[in-house]
């Protein structure tokens, strides 16, 4: 484990970091097309290896940046708080739980643009 890194290493019969990373990229783009309200509330309640793998994928934190957290304690939240310009942001003690120092805390893109680019069905000129 130790030779591959938690994102690569894949367990006998079992699965490694990266086919969880793959299933959750699934699960964003489904949570971002139905929860698309601009007050709702979402809660997502799990393990902590899961839970840094979403942070990572929605973060867009490198192999590097991920292998540098570690999991949370038992309970631990992770709080992602929304900004005026639709973009998500980890609240510091979220950070320091998952020891996500040097992380990109804030995500790249807003939700408005996730509202056209699953939403807007109109056609665009080029």
């Amino acid at each position: 484990r130790k030779m591959y890194g938690r994102f690569f290493y894949r367990f006998k019969n079992g699965e490694a970091g990266l086919d969880v990373y793959s299933r959750i990229s699934s699960f964003i783009g489904t949570l971002r097309r139905d929860h698309l309200e601009e007050n709702s509330t979402i809660v997502i309640v799990t393990h902590g290896l899961a839970l840094r793998l979403f942070l990572m994928r929605y973060f867009q934190w490198t192999v590097e940046q991920f292998e540098a957290t570690h999991t949370p304690p038992h309970c631990g939240l992770a709080v992602m708080e929304r900004l005026s310009d639709g973009r998500y942001e980890l609240t510091p003690s979220s950070l320091e739980i998952i020891g996500a120092d040097q992380a990109p805390r804030m995500s790249a893109i807003g939700r408005s643009c996730f509202r056209r680019a699953f939403v807007d069905s109109s056609p665009t000129s080029s």
